[in-house]
């Protein structure tokens, strides 16, 4: 069993990036539905007197509201999650630094004590 902890920042953020890459890709789900829901529009009929249009319309309209939050709550998980990688990222790197500075203070003091 392993006693010590590590961690490599640069992979973690070319992950991140990946991943990045890949929702930002998916958020233009929700606008191309959205173009091609605008060119079928209306298909099923007129609604009102018509009971086709009334029944049909109605749940088309529905679904395309599900599919459209569906999308966006999907993509919004990504987003949370490429944001969790960098938040992660920082968390490895932050004492990494943390020990570079150190370091570098304590040879400065050594070598003005000289």
């Amino acid at each position: 069993m392993h006693s010590e902890f590590s961690g490599d920042v640069t992979e973690l953020r070319a992950k991140s990036k990946h991943l990045d890459d890949a929702v930002r890709g998916a958020e233009t789900l929700g606008d191309k539905f959205e173009a091609n829901w605008a060119k079928t529009e209306g298909w099923w009929g007129e609604r009102g007197d018509d009971e086709w249009a009334e029944k049909v319309g109605s749940q088309c309209v529905d679904e395309k509201e599900q599919v459209t939050q569906t999308v966006g709550d999907i993509t919004g998980g990504f987003l949370a999650l490429v944001d969790a990688v960098a938040q992660e990222a920082d968390k490895i790197q932050r004492p990494q630094l943390q020990a570079l500075d150190d370091l570098q203070t304590l040879s400065d003091e050594s070598e003005s004590r000289r």
